[in-house]
C-alpha cells in the first residue's frame, strides 16, 4: 500500500485480522487501496475536528474516530 500513515496501517491490521472478509471481497474488486486510503482519511479528518476544533480530549476523540471510520 503506498501513501499509508500509521493509521493506514493500523485500519488494515485491524481489518485483517477481524474483517478478513472484508479484505477478500476488497481485494477481489481491486478496491482494498481506495478504501483503505479513504478510511484513513475520513479517520484522521474526523479525529483532527474533535481535538483541534471541538477540543475534545485525545483519547475520547481517537475512540470515537476510529470506531466511526477505521474499526468497523
Amino acid at each position: 500500500m503506498d501513501h499509508m500513515s500509521r493509521l493506514g496501517h493500523l485500519i488494515l491490521k485491524h481489518w485483517t485480522t477481524h474483517r478478513p472478509g472484508l479484505i477478500e471481497e476488497l481485494e477481489r474488486t481491486n478496491q482494498l487501496q481506495a478504501v483503505l486510503r479513504q478510511a484513513q482519511e475520513q479517520t484522521g479528518d474526523l479525529l483532527h475536528t474533535l481535538t483541534v476544533i471541538q477540543k475534545m480530549d485525545y483519547q475520547a476523540a481517537w475512540e470515537l474516530a476510529t470506531r466511526e471510520w477505521a474499526f468497523l
